[in-house]
């Protein structure tokens, strides 16, 4: 997914058919009114607005359908708005996800998190973080005592977006936390 802010005060946002098969759209289904469509440009417009940090207010959305994928076209904010660079960090293991989880957890219980999107390679994980708004200074240190500062901007994210496999995108951090408050299943040990 890749966003743009115009001078005009709109917001482009392109996404590929893969991208909007995992946010449960499809440029063939998509209808005004269409609860499934409504939920996932809401969502959209939850994510646009932590990532580029634009006001509330009534916003229209117009779907232009691409070879490839589809454009959105967000418009009716008055005011401008930026975009805030997306930061990106590599946990080597599961061990390490689950710390972080644990960890942001225990700091953040009951705060609004900043929106991330999780991704698997082939080892590890990556995590895209976005400055938009909540604790991000906290969330960085947690990631960085972790994992590894990969990167920053939209080019580096949308390097990873397009070659890993998606775990979670916008809520990541909030997933971790509830994978953490989650009760373990008890082991079972063998008879003797």
């Amino acid at each position: 997914m890749k966003m743009e802010p115009l001078n005009s005060g709109e917001l482009r946002i392109w996404m590929t058919s893969n991208e909007l098969a995992r946010w449960g759209l499809n440029t063939d289904t998509m209808q005004v009114g269409e609860p499934s469509t409504d939920r996932a440009l809401r969502r959209l417009l939850a994510v646009a607005r932590q990532r580029m940090v634009f006001p509330e207010g009534t916003v229209t959305v117009e779907a232009l359908p691409l070879e490839g994928g589809c454009l959105f076209l967000f418009s009716g904010c008055r005011q401008k708005f930026w975009a805030v660079a997306p930061r990106v960090y590599r946990l080597e293991t599961a061990e390490d996800l689950l710390q972080f989880a644990k960890t942001l957890h225990t700091a953040h219980k009951d705060a609004v998190l900043p929106c991330a999107s999780l991704y698997r390679q082939k080892q590890g994980y990556l995590l895209i973080v976005y400055a938009g708004f909540g604790p991000i200074r906290r969330v960085c240190r947690f990631a960085e005592e972790f994992g590894t500062f990969v990167g920053e901007g939209e080019a580096v994210a949308a390097l990873v977006e397009e070659h890993t496999a998606a775990v979670t995108v916008g809520d990541a951090l909030n997933r971790l936390c509830e994978a953490y408050e989650s009760p373990q299943p008890a082991q079972r040990h063998p008879t003797r």
